[in-house]
């Protein structure tokens, strides 16, 4: 089984239902261990628990690490960004899987997952770029997305995992800490790290609303990317908004892409009509 985690409340449960749909749709033997942060979306979720999700209660975690309670009570922000690595981290560390992959709720899948699983092939770690930023490039925002992380369970994949999940939920190492859990990555490529047992985004094509401005859109799932053509796997619709018949497609990041860009480009459009209209559907087939 390929084994993904994510990790949501209420306000992006409908998001995170969509997440599961679209990778059940393109990949087979997907499970997908579902982390939700508030008691309203832990009530919707366990009614459609099944051998393709599984659902989890952050009160569990609570009970049982005075830390991450302290985070809840104290900085709720940050301590939502810390659920990333910590829950990837008590799954990886489990002894129960042989790897696990971090998603965020608000990705959507357009081919199959294998696809990725495949590139990164014996690597223990697998992440990708923020490819508007050259590689070296030292920004606030790291070089890397926490959207999409992958870990083997092996030595190397279980020791940045837990180290990635105790500097987040610990505030070590200030040089790291200048974005949530995000900067972080950046340590798996360092001189302390492995760097090379590190897949690091090569030929998968990803959306987001900070990409669209460098690629060209084919209009046939793909897109080019300093003249390589690659496979559109996922998109990032990061701070996409659903307002029921209508959508804002992003709300914090038109420095990259200007909002009208996504109505004059006919291919960007359709990528985020598809979206808003999976989101429509999922609150017909779940009830949200």
């Amino acid at each position: 089984m390929k084994n993904i985690c994510t990790v949501s409340d209420i306000n992006y449960l409908t998001k995170g239902l969509a997440l599961l749909d679209s990778l059940c749709k393109h990949t087979n033997d997907v499970v997908l261990h579902y982390l939700c942060i508030d008691k309203e979306s832990h009530d919707v979720l366990k009614k459609h628990e099944s051998d393709r999700l599984i659902v989890y209660n952050i009160k569990n975690y609570l009970e049982s690490d005075n830390n991450l309670l302290r985070l809840k009570n104290t900085e709720y922000r940050y301590f939502c960004w810390s659920l990333a690595s910590y829950f990837t981290n008590k799954l990886l560390s489990s002894g129960k899987y042989s790897e696990i992959t971090y998603i965020d709720s608000d990705i959507y899948f357009h081919k199959s997952f294998d696809l990725i699983l495949n590139e990164i092939g014996d690597k223990s770690v697998g992440m990708f770029r923020h490819r508007q930023f050259p590689l070296d490039a030292n920004r606030p925002e790291g070089a890397f997305n926490v959207g999409v992380v992958y870990f083997k369970s092996s030595k190397v994949g279980l020791s940045l995992c837990n180290w990635w999940a105790d500097a987040v939920l610990n505030k070590k190492y200030p040089k790291y800490a200048t974005c949530g859990d995000q900067k972080y990555l950046e340590y798996f490529v360092s001189s302390e790290g492995s760097k090379e047992d590190v897949y690091t985004d090569e030929n998968i094509g990803h959306g987001a609303p900070w990409l669209w401005h460098i690629y060209e859109l084919t209009g046939d799932g793909n897109v080019i990317w300093e003249g390589e053509t690659q496979p559109l796997i996922f998109t990032h619709f990061s701070q996409f908004v659903d307002n029921g018949n209508s959508y804002i497609p992003s709300t914090m990041h038109h420095i990259y892409t200007p909002l009208s860009e996504y109505t004059n480009n006919k291919e960007l459009k359709i990528i985020y009509d598809e979206y808003h209209e999976a989101l429509q559907s999922i609150k017909n087939k779940y009830k949200v």
